[in-house]
Formats: C-alpha cells, structure tokens, sequence
C-alpha cells in the first residue's frame, strides 16, 4: 500500500537529516552521563518513564533530545502486552519481543492508520534509518519506506506483510 501526500512539514535533507541524528545521539549520550543520578525516579517534566522506555528516553537526550518532555506517565497498551509513553515528539512503544523504539513523523502516521501495535505490522524494531533516497523503519512484519517527493509531496508505503 502506497500513500502520497502534500506535507506542509519541511523535511530536512537527508544527509542535514543523519548529521542532525547523530548530533542528538552524541549529545544525548552526554546528557544521559550527565543527568542518570539526577533522575534515578524516573521523573522527567512531571511524568515518569520507566524501565526500558527511560533507557531508551535517556539514549535518545530525555527531555532535550528528540523526543522532548513526556505528555503521559507509561501506559498500557490495548492489547494487553505492550506498554508506550507518548512525548511531545513521538511515542516510545515497548513489548517484551521487540524492546523499545520511537515511533514518529509520516512513518508513525503510516503504522497508526495500519493499527499502531494491535495492526497486522506488530511492534517497532528499529530506530528510522536511511537507506538510499528514503527513510525506512522496521517492524515486526513490516518494513515502513518514506521518501519526499518534488513538489512538497511524500510517498509512505510497506512492501507488504512479512509474517504470513
């Protein structure tokens, strides 16, 4: 299945994109040496993240990195398994069997209209990565492609189901 849409997000180009990535990492990893005492609770901007979500939250910069503040404290999901903290930026989703990973943009636009955790994609298993011209995100059973397109335009399609 293939979407294409008029964005009126800027996309950043993408080696600005992967610069931009590895520059949050670094400096997340400077500022997860700096703050992991500081925030042994859990709390960050009035919610607490825990476990394996804080872990990655932390990795990722906690509130000056990517994801920014948590808007919720963890929650669990619909089907009973998984749970998720949403932040200004993206959610974090996290399930025994694929560990925790953001999700965001028109890639986690894409999975939500395919059912978020409960669709027939699963849970998320990577971080977006480039490959070539485009953005990929790997799921359970799925891999989400993004590419931008001429004209403001961007196109956000699976390769289809790789679990049946």
């Amino acid at each position: 299945m293939t979407r294409v849409q008029t964005s009126g997000r800027a996309r950043m180009p993408k080696k600005a994109a992967s610069a931009a990535g590895l520059l949050a990492l670094l400096a997340g990893t400077l500022v997860v040496s700096a703050s992991s005492a500081a925030r042994a609770d859990g709390d960050y901007c009035g919610h607490r993240v825990l476990g394996d979500i804080e872990q990655r939250y932390l990795a990722m910069g906690g509130p000056q990195g990517a994801l920014g503040c948590p808007l919720t404290d963890e929650l669990a999901n619909p089907d009973g398994i998984g749970r998720r903290t949403q932040f200004e930026k993206g959610t974090v989703y996290w399930s025994p069997r694929s560990g925790a990973w953001p999700v965001w943009g028109e890639i986690g636009d894409y999975w939500c209209a395919e059912g978020c955790e409960a669709g027939w994609m699963g849970y998320p298993t990577s971080y977006e990565h480039t490959v070539g011209n485009e953005t990929r995100q790997n799921f359970q059973c799925a891999v989400v492609h993004w590419q931008a397109l001429p004209g403001n335009t961007t196109k956000t399609w699976t390769d289809g189901n790789t679990c049946v």
